[in-house]
């Protein structure tokens, strides 16, 4: 709308811009059309004017233009957007971000039925649900009619901890009276929260809100402190101290605004950043001080500098103040120099930056825009600390107290106390009378932007008797006629005052003559005399008065102008230049001729040092007539031109263009600091020509000259050591003298080199043995003092230095890895004797290392003379390496075998007794290095040289390496290593089998040897022996063990026994077996039990066992015994055979807890006798006539111990015994 849209207006070289929205449903081509219409006149385009005319329907001043424009429709929607993975917890908003989100598209959110949205429009929205559980989150994306649509589901959990409480700031450093945004970075979903904002002077704010805004109000630095709840509980409170700073505001106007403590900001000049600066500005309207908190640099650039003339100054130090470092030139920035700063930083290191501008009244410019930054210190409080001139001081008496406070960083506010009395001032400076004698305690509070500070100290108040101290100094002491001047007293006693001053050409403008800091204005030129009475009222003037008496103190300049008879544009100034080197200080273009005399000494200065030296040159355009130039300084500041040395150029009659001369400035001791004139004078041909005239024809020209120190100290060199030795002389300079430019110089940076100002002071006498000094000091032309420098000169008796004598030679050789012993030297001295004790020995000799070493023997005798000598230590190696395999020396032409296929690694290394595994070198031979695939024969040929160039005893030693098969075949049984075998059975050999890791079976020859005899019990051996085409053998050995495994029998028939008949249990037993015979088995039966009473008629029987000399054993076999009374009996076994004790008597349990039982079968009637001995042979128990036959009895042993017990058993002649173990 071309009535209320931003193309309303438009102004020249101001591009405007303006967004369209297509409708949807319009595609095609169309015109995009712009039309323009002057503003001179009042009609204006209507909104619906893009073919009609303007507002009163006439014809427009202007012109259009046409754009063919192609409206297409977009890429239809894709619905989509991320659900963040959580954990999303219960209360809480939960985030939803479209994904490729796009400028023309609609999105609609829908979080229904359970959930509450924060935001349901744009690409993204917030959410939240008030309980655990699933939910649906939906997005519907429109364009223009077409749709999409998504949903998601959200999970929602309950927290299971209380929250972590955090957060952040929008920004963290804010100007006064913003707003600063906190926002809620807590964990574990927390849906309350507790926020505490504390300003700078201790006001608490509050809020609620998740990510509440607050308006910082005070400056200086805001804590932040945050506690944050969920259904779990609240989290523990967080809290950052001074988190925000609030910093003043950060644009700045010369003029209205004095200070600036912003780490960083922007200053304009008093037109601001759009107007022009004013005319006739002063510095004591237009200064600004840069003092940020704690600043360690300060750096200021400008955006944009324009000033109109030389005389518009910008003047930038690096202090608080007109007295810190100035960081511009004298003339500050202004018209002549600007393009030198527009692209530069100026940088200040103080901690602080101040500013002043100054304007004529002959035109302004836009003036300059000026930023500026910082690089702050880490913060640190202050320490506070005061102090005045005299203390004690006197009752009645003005005093002075100062702050002298340390660690400022920034601004400091001051308050001073007395005697626990507040606000007593607030300046750096505070000034108190006091009137009654005594002691006061005088505190001062510092405060800071990083805290505050308090010290205290006590001053003395006395009324004095006696006049004590008693000064005054002038604000300046060259003024000009009708400057002000402030004078300052200082006085520790004096509380009246009385001032004379002569001549009476003064007015006081300022206090009065009674005053103690008059300020006074000087009427005429000329030197002033002040005198100075000054006494303490309490202590009374009689008793009390001084007087101070300052001849000619203060000249008031006025300098004459110059009168000219005749003026001529031909005899007269059109430039002057100064330059010192190759840098031009004032160079200044005029017209001649027109004006008499012309004071450029406002305008055009130049500042000079002390002591440098400078060239002058004066020229004119024309050279019809000769004339003659001179050059005045009025190096002292007197008001005159007169003084000695203080014309600078005098050319005498010439007829060129220019005349130049060179000049140094006087010392600071013949001249005067401050601000002077230089004065040109020009006049015809030889007329004269003096600097206050009358001239006859020409002109004069005054320039200002700033003198200056250049605050650059010289320094003096001393050419050799500080400390000398010398002997006794026979005179007191006879032993050494200083020779300047020889022994010592001096340089200035300004003035070059001023040895030859060197002042050189001694208390040598060289006559007597001490140490002495020669102390030199010196000062530049501007009074400068160098570090003062001091050489000591040590006067001794002795000075002839001790013979130092070598043990042993130099150079010396030493084996590598040996031990290295020094064989050192001796000393003897004329004075002092032996002082072999006194070497000193430097330097180390590494015998494991090769090299040559340094060994620097040094003695001194007792009057500090020494000698030194060198031993050379040359650490060789000279002993041959060994090439070595595993350890041992390798032997010349051995071989060496390598299986077949096998992975080759050469194990040969050489080895140096010194230095451990050197390098080792080898040749191949006719059949090149060892190919483990190719039987062969491969020699090597092994070259070994050490570092030091030795070579290894086996040096070119051939080890054949016989690549062939060394791995012997492998041989199979095709059975266990031992065979079983049956005896009685045929026996036929398993064939083995053979195989070869290298050579095919067929290749492989196998023997065997031994054989086995399946009838006879025994271990055979059968030995297989393999060998392979390489010779390799294998021997294998199978062991056949022919064994018996057949278990006999026991054929025992009855047995018929008559009453009280004896019979042998073995009687008419019938033995079988596979291998042996009866006989050889007979013996082995035993009765495993009975219970046959042959005094009792009755059937019985009789349990028989057998086991086989092969372990085998027969199966248990029972005989029926059937005892008769005669006559109905018969006896029906064949005999009775004799049967031995041992055989016929069994023991058991053995060992036993207390029973035994004996049981036995008699081949007779006899009894058995029983009897038991214990380990001492005590026989403990005995059973007598035990019967005959068959039969069996227990024992009980436990009540008699453990132990072993020896049991005796007696029968029919036979005795056998027994040993039984009792165990409880």
């Amino acid at each position: 709308d071309p009535q209320s849209g931003p193309f309303t207006s438009l102004s020249t070289g101001a591009p405007k811009t303006a967004k369209i929205k297509i409708p949807c449903g319009k595609v095609g081509k169309t015109r995009l059309r712009f039309r323009g219409a002057s503003s001179v006149y009042s009609y204006y385009l209507a909104a619906n004017g893009a073919c009609g005319g303007g507002s009163n329907g006439g014809s427009m001043y202007g012109n259009q233009n046409d754009l063919e424009v192609n409206m297409k429709l977009g890429n239809p929607p894709v619905a989509g957007f991320t659900v963040p993975t959580g954990p999303n917890y219960e209360k809480s908003f939960v985030t939803f971000n479209a994904t490729n989100p796009n400028s023309y598209y609609t999105y609609l959110w829908d979080f229904s039925p359970d959930g509450s949205p924060l935001t349901a429009s744009g690409n993204k929205a917030k959410a939240k649900w008030n309980g655990p559980g699933t939910y649906d989150a939906k997005l519907v994306v429109d364009y223009c009619g077409v749709r999409d649509s998504i949903t998601q589901p959200v999970k929602i959990v309950a927290p299971t901890q209380a929250p972590v409480a955090d957060f952040i700031s929008s920004t963290n450093l804010i100007e006064i009276y913003y707003d600063v945004q906190l926002f809620d970075l807590s964990n574990n979903g927390p849906w309350k929260w507790a926020w505490e904002v504390t300003s700078p002077t201790g006001n608490v704010y509050t809020s609620g809100n998740q990510n509440p805004l607050f308006n910082m109000d005070e400056e200086g630095k805001w804590s932040v402190c945050l506690t944050s709840e969920n259904g779990v509980g609240p989290s523990n409170k967080v809290c950052k101290n001074k988190y925000i700073e609030c910093t003043p505001p950060s644009e700045f106007y010369l003029g209205p605004n004095k200070l600036g403590t912003n780490k960083n900001g922007t200053l304009y000049d008093n037109g601001g950043p759009d107007g022009p600066y004013g005319t006739n500005r002063k510095v004591t309207i237009d200064y600004f001080k840069i003092l940020p908190c704690g600043a360690k640099e300060i750096r200021l650039k400008f955006k944009s500098l324009k000033l109109n003339d030389a005389s518009d100054k910008l003047r930038i130090y690096d202090g608080q103040d007109e007295s810190g470092t100035l960081l511009t030139s004298v003339d500050g920035i202004n018209g002549s120099n600007q393009n030198t700063y527009r692209n530069g930083v100026l940088t200040a290191k103080s901690g602080a930056m101040y500013i002043t501008f100054e304007t004529n009244g002959s035109g302004v410019d836009s003036g300059f825009i000026a930023n500026w930054e910082s690089d702050l210190l880490p913060p640190i409080a202050p320490e506070s600390d005061w102090k005045t001139a005299y203390n004690p001081a006197a009752n009645g008496m003005d005093v002075l107290f100062e702050s002298n406070v340390g660690k400022a960083q920034g601004a400091v506010t001051y308050e001073w106390m007395l005697d626990q009395n507040p606000y007593m001032g607030s300046n750096d400076k505070w000034n108190y009378t006091f009137t009654s004698d005594g002691q006061y305690e005088v505190c001062l509070v510092a405060t800071t932007c990083n805290g505050a500070d308090t010290a205290c100290k006590t001053i003395d108040i006395v009324t004095p008797v006696t006049p004590g101290a008693l000064d005054f100094v002038a604000s300046k002491l060259r003024p000009k006629v009708g400057e002000e001047v402030q004078f300052t007293t200082t006085t520790d006693f004096a509380n009246a005052f009385e001032w004379s001053i002569f001549p009476l050409t003064y007015t006081i403008t300022s206090g009065s003559l009674n005053a103690q800091n008059p300020k006074i204005k000087f009427n005429a030129g000329g030197a002033y005399t002040f005198t100075l009475k000054a006494w303490n009222t309490v202590g009374g003037q009689t008793l009390t008065e001084k007087k101070l008496i300052k001849n000619k103190y203060v000249i008031a300049l006025d300098y004459c102008i110059p009168p000219v008879d005749l003026l001529s544009s031909d005899v007269g100034i059109n430039e002057v230049i100064l330059t010192h080197n190759t840098d031009v200080l004032l160079d200044n273009k005029t017209t001649s001729g027109e004006v008499p005399y012309s004071d450029y000494s406002e305008m055009v200065k130049a500042t000079l040092t002390y002591g440098a030296t400078y060239d002058v040159t004066v020229s004119r355009k024309t050279n019809s007539n000769t004339m003659n130039y001179k050059v005045w300084i009025d190096f002292n500041i007197d008001g005159d031109f007169n003084d000695a040395g203080e014309m600078v150029l005098t050319s005498g009659p010439i007829s060129g263009f220019d005349a130049s001369a060179t000049f140094a400035v006087p010392y600071l001791a013949q001249s005067f600091e401050g601000s002077t004139r230089m004065r040109v004078g020009a006049s015809y041909g030889s007329f004269s020509n003096t600097p206050c005239g009358v001239n006859t024809v020409g002109e004069f020209e005054d320039y200002g000259i700033i003198l200056a120190n250049d605050m650059k100290p010289p320094f003096i060199t001393l050419v050799g050591n500080d400390t000398i030795r010398v002997e006794k002389g026979t005179t007191p300079n006879s032993c050494y003298s200083e020779v300047a430019g020889s022994t010592y110089t001096a340089t200035d940076p300004t003035e070059g080199d001023i040895t030859g100002r060197v002042s050189v002071v001694t208390d040598l006498d060289c006559t007597v043995p001490g140490i002495y000094t020669f102390d030199f000091n010196v000062k530049d032309a501007s009074g400068n003092p160098a570090p003062p420098r001091r050489r000591t000169v040590i006067v001794v008796l002795d000075k002839t230095a001790p013979v130092l004598t070598l043990n042993g030679v130099s150079p010396m050789t030493v084996e590598q890895c040996t031990t290295f012993n020094d064989p050192g030297a001796v000393a003897t001295d004329l004075v002092d004797g032996n002082l072999t004790t006194a070497i000193i020995v430097s330097g180390s000799v590494d015998p494991a290392v090769v090299g040559s070493y340094t060994l620097t023997y040094t003695v001194s005798d007792a009057q500090g003379n020494t000698n030194t000598l060198d031993r050379v230590v040359n650490v060789v190696d000279t002993r041959k390496p060994g090439i070595n395999l595993r350890g041992v020396r390798i032997v010349n032409n051995s071989t060496i075998n390598v299986q077949i296929n096998s992975v080759f690694v050469d194990e040969i290394y050489t080895e140096d007794g010194c230095n451990g595994i050197i390098n080792t070198d080898k040749i191949a031979g006719f059949n090149g290095f060892v190919n483990t695939q190719a039987r062969a024969t491969y020699p090597i040929m092994y070259y070994s040289t050490d570092a030091s160039g030795n070579k290894a005893d086996e040096d070119g030693y051939v080890i054949n390496y016989k690549v062939d098969d060394f791995i012997a075949p492998d041989i199979n049984l095709n059975t266990d290593e031992t065979v079983l075998h049956d005896v009685n059975n045929p026996y036929v050999s398993r064939d083995v089998t053979v195989t070869d890791n290298y050579y095919p079976a067929d290749k492989v020859s196998v023997v065997k040897t031994g054989s086995v005899d399946p009838y006879t019990l025994g271990t055979y051996t059968e030995t297989y022996t393999a060998t392979d085409e390489s010779g390799n053998v294998t021997v294998k050995k199978r062991f056949v063990k022919v064994v018996d495994r057949e278990a006999p029998s026991i054929l025992a028939p009855a047995v018929n026994v008559c009453i009280g008949t004896p019979f042998w249990a073995s009687s008419g037993l019938i033995i079988r077996d596979n291998y042996y015979s009866p006989s050889t088995l007979l013996p082995l039966v035993k009765v495993l039990n009975h219970n046959v009473n042959i005094w009792e008629a009755g059937v019985y029987y009789v349990n028989y066992e057998l086991v086989d000399p092969s372990g085998n054993e027969a199966l248990l076999v029972t005989r029926n015994v059937f005892v008769q009374y005669a006559p109905n009996c018969q006896n029906t076994f064949t005999g009775v055979e004799d049967i031995k004790l041992e055989d016929a008597v069994t023991l058991y349990p053995n060992p036993t807890q207390g029973d035994i039982t004996i049981g036995y079968t008699l081949g007779n009637n006899n009894p058995l006798q029983v009897e038991i001995f214990n380990a001492v042979g005590s026989k403990v128990t005995e059973v007598k006539d035990l019967k005959g036959g068959f039969g069996t009895t227990r024992i009980n042993l436990a009540e008699y111990g453990s132990g072993t017990y020896t049991v005796r058993l007696t029968n029919n002649g036979q005795s056998i015994t027994r040993q039984v173990i009792v165990s409880h």
